[in-house]
């Protein structure tokens, strides 16, 4: 695998674990959030009608005392808290959510039918001591309806607490995969960044090294070229290319020095001692002493200026090719 595909990879690795996670806390605290909204609505309906029952129950008891007293619009309202709770009973037995709450309505309706029948029976008959009547008859079968409505109220009550905790644990479970996920990225992150410096950063930076060493003027170092991937292959051609350099140069230099063996053999040639100096007044070969070769540069130099030359020592010849100039020879006479 090249070093572009490596890096898209681990790229595209990170960019698809941060979308992932990102995607699964969306949907899961939209499930979330939707199944808890759904619970709260089931169960506060159920409270909202039993809260309906409870205010029923306690508006029909109140009437029937009333009816005992003597009160002759009781019967109208006894019917109306009746007709009240019936529906909200009906409404509560439609929107029934939680395992227990069947059966609790069950004996709500139980107990109703029981108050119904104690106090069909109360206001049936006159009585001479109509409280002490109630309290035996009615009271405790008004008491156990109440008992079982409002059980049916904490049943909801209880069920949208556990909805809660449940929602709670399932939000602490999902912020801790999330945390993992999150940690998994970290983790991630630093091994890539390890790998993108120990891959990429080190290798350029050690072309970099060898590419100033070769505009300095060393040309003996080398780039690490031990991987086959772009890199790799930058460096082989960066090694090729100084090979290459360090055999032109050794070629050049064996040139030279042939071509110096070639002039020293041209002014051995000449019998006198004698000395070649290029335009620029640069040493190119000499036959004469070492102690010899500075007074020679002096009569040329005195001659270039335009001056007379030593002529009872050097004879200064300059050298064409055509028109063109290529050096001093200053021969010793």
């Amino acid at each position: 695998m090249d070093l572009r595909t490596r890096i898209l990879v681990g790229y595209a690795y990170l960019v698809s674990l941060i979308v992932v996670g990102a995607v699964a806390a969306a949907l899961g605290f939209h499930h979330l959030g939707s199944r808890l909204a759904e619970v709260l609505d089931e169960n506060f309906a159920s409270v909202r009608w039993s809260m309906e029952m409870v205010d029923a129950l306690e508006r029909q008891d109140s009437a029937v005392l009333a009816a005992l007293l003597g009160d002759g619009d009781a019967v109208r309202a006894i019917n109306v808290t009746e007709t009240s709770f019936i529906r909200a009973l009906d409404s509560a037995r439609a929107n029934v959510t939680v395992d227990r709450e069947a059966e609790v309505i069950d004996e709500v309706d139980r107990s109703y039918g029981a108050y119904q029948g104690a106090r069909d029976r109360l206001l049936s008959r006159s009585h001479d001591h109509p409280l002490a009547a109630y309290n035996e008859e009615a009271f405790p079968r008004f008491v156990e309806a109440k008992r079982s409505v409002v059980e049916l109220l904490e049943v909801n009550h209880r069920a949208m607490i556990e909805a809660d905790e449940a929602a709670r644990a399932a939000a602490r479970r999902r912020a801790a995969g999330h945390g993992v996920v999150v940690v998994l990225a970290l983790l991630s992150f630093v091994w890539m960044s390890r790998a993108l410096g120990r891959d990429v950063l080190v290798r350029l930076a050690n072309l970099k090294s060898v590419a100033q060493s070769m505009a300095a003027g060393d040309l003996d170092r080398r780039a690490d070229a031990t991987r086959s991937d772009e890199l790799g292959l930058l460096a082989e051609q960066l090694n090729a290319l100084l090979d290459r350099q360090a055999e032109l140069r050794g070629r050049n230099d064996a040139r030279l020095a042939g071509v110096r063996d070639l002039v020293l053999g041209l002014l051995e040639a000449r019998g006198a001692p004698c000395v070649l100096f290029a335009p620029d007044g640069r040493l190119v070969g000499a036959t004469l002493e070492d102690r010899e070769v500075g007074a020679a540069r002096s009569a040329l130099a005195s001659v270039r200026s335009g001056g007379a030359s030593d002529g009872s020592r050097f004879e200064v010849c300059e050298l064409h090719v055509g028109p063109r100039p290529v050096g001093w020879l200053v021969t010793r006479i």
